[in-house]
């Protein structure tokens, strides 16, 4: 497509954009970020894409000018300038958008069925489906990047957009091959249609799909609310670790896969339902794989937050673990376990031969014991004051807690007054 670069800033210009706002007020430099974005200086567009993310999209929230820049940002797509860049603008505007209200006032009806203005987000959201022409055009292009990105978009049109969006997804996801394109169009498609696409995510978890459309496959799954399956635990478990598989994929909603599949089935809040996480992260902090671990052990403590049944069900695995890894800690194991305090108990004999040894680990195994054992911990921490400098902190009482852990032991007592005395000797002396 041709681009008429007078035409577009013309257009820019005649825009009252100093009566609209953004996330620091005025948006009178929002043209002139477009038309950077536009033009031929590829550090000038760099930048003008940050500033747009950081006033029109900011930290994931619309405003006023959003809706007004949607049509400027489609005209550069369609133009082919920099496509993908323009294209992840319009869909995090539709993403942080809401579905209009149809007794809402709008810029093509100003009155409204209610008379009630339309919010911001619902205008964005509006402007957003009024592109869809283009996003479904270009989930048909040439460019990977370009197909992955209008089909990312097209998914946060809503149920304004669903009517068009989803036959057209569903074509293009009936002969797309590459496999970051297919699983950010099955996402989409389950968000736009959870029921009507649930079936195509369900018969894509299988081994014989590409492992990222597997991953989407299971995670969408569980956003539709489908009952978890032994069929998806395997899948999840054959594929770990998860974090790499969404590296490359612009649904940043799902960035951390393990944490998001887990932390859906927990909202479920059945019986069921706890028990698959718990099954899944058990299995996962069993991996012989350390990434694996190191995903499941931080998954594994926003459930302990999450349930109170989880820390009993998880400190085993939890101390398979730090077992596995070894003195560093590599996943977070060991650490995790001094969290649960008196729940880690069955961690006290690894942390207590842990802490007997030499350098930080000692040290950070100690802090653990601290709140796993903390008269265990007394001795360990009298007879090293000087070298556990964490576990000293967190016998001291850590932030917001009221009184030490650390029950009345003499030898530490003892300790903390030699460490004090050599404190006061070394002090430089007050002046008059």
């Amino acid at each position: 497509m041709d681009f008429d670069r007078a035409a577009f800033h013309a257009e820019l210009d005649a825009l009252p954009w100093a009566s609209y706002t953004h996330a620091y007020g005025s948006a009178e430099d929002v043209p002139g970020a477009l038309r950077a974005l536009a033009g031929d200086d590829d550090a000038a567009a760099q930048e003008a894409q940050s500033e747009l993310y950081g006033s029109i999209l900011h930290q994931g929230s619309v405003y006023e000018a959003s809706a007004h820049a949607v049509p400027f940002l489609a005209r550069i797509a369609a133009a082919g300038i920099r496509t993908v860049d323009a294209l992840l603008l319009i869909g995090g505007i539709a993403e942080g958008g809401a579905d209009p209200d149809p007794g809402a006032a709008s810029g093509s009806d100003p009155a409204g069925t209610a008379g009630v203005r339309e919010s911001d987000e619902a205008a964005c959201r509006r402007a957003v489906v009024a592109q869809l022409p283009l996003l479904l055009a270009s989930v048909r292009h040439e460019d990977r990047a370009v197909r992955q990105a209008a089909a990312w978009a097209a998914g946060w049109t809503g149920t304004a957009g669903a009517a068009l969006a989803v036959p057209a997804l569903r074509d293009r996801a009936a002969v797309e091959a590459d496999p970051l394109v297919r699983a950010e169009l099955l996402t989409s498609l389950v968000e736009l249609d959870p029921e009507g696409s649930a079936p195509a995510a369900a018969g894509a978890i299988g081994p014989d799909s590409p492992p990222e459309l597997r991953l989407a496959a299971v995670t969408a799954c569980a956003d539709a609310g489908l009952p978890w399956t032994r069929g998806f635990h395997e899948a999840v478990l054959e594929l770990l670790p998860l974090d790499p598989l969404a590296a490359d994929r612009y649904d940043h909603s799902r960035g951390e896969p393990l944490h998001d599949i887990s932390v859906t089935l927990l909202e479920r809040d059945t019986e069921a339902d706890r028990e698959a996480v718990f099954a899944l992260l058990d299995a996962a902090l069993r991996s012989d794989d350390p990434e694996a671990r190191t995903e499941a052990v931080w998954v594994a403590m926003t459930a302990c937050e999450l349930s109170r049944s989880a820390p009993a069900r998880l400190a085993p695995a939890l101390l398979a673990a730090a077992e596995a890894d070894g003195p560093d800690d590599g996943s977070g194991a060991l650490s995790a376990l001094g969290r649960l305090g008196a729940r880690g108990a069955l961690a006290a004999d690894l942390l207590a031969a842990r802490a007997a040894g030499d350098g930080d680990p000692a040290d950070r195994a100690l802090e653990a014991l601290v709140t796993v054992d903390p008269v265990r911990a007394a001795s360990l921490l009298a007879r090293d004051l000087e070298r556990r400098p964490r576990a000293f902190q967190a016998a001291s009482g850590g932030p917001g807690d009221a009184l030490p852990v650390i029950p009345y032991a003499p030898e530490l007592l003892g300790a903390v007054r030699r460490r004090l005395a050599r404190c006061d000797r070394a002090a430089p002396p007050r002046s008059g």
